[in-house]
């Protein structure tokens, strides 16, 4: 699948489920991470735009802590 298509779909997709009340934007809070997400409202507030970077961010201080 081309950017374009994949770009449209994600839009198509932000669009319905913002018509429908619960969807939020945000951007990952990873620090060099610049992408965004869409929060279809689970339980926490996404901050992440990936398990990914949730866990490269935990992992990080984490050993922050330990030494």
């Amino acid at each position: 699948m081309g950017v374009g298509a994949l770009s449209t779909a994600a839009l198509a997709r932000a669009l319905w489920l913002s018509g429908r009340g619960y969807c939020a934007w945000g951007r990952c809070a990873a620090p060099g991470c610049d992408r965004y997400f869409i929060d279809t409202g689970r339980r926490a507030p996404q901050r992440y735009g990936s398990t990914r970077c949730g866990t490269r961010v935990r992992v990080t201080a984490h050993r922050n802590r330990s030494h």
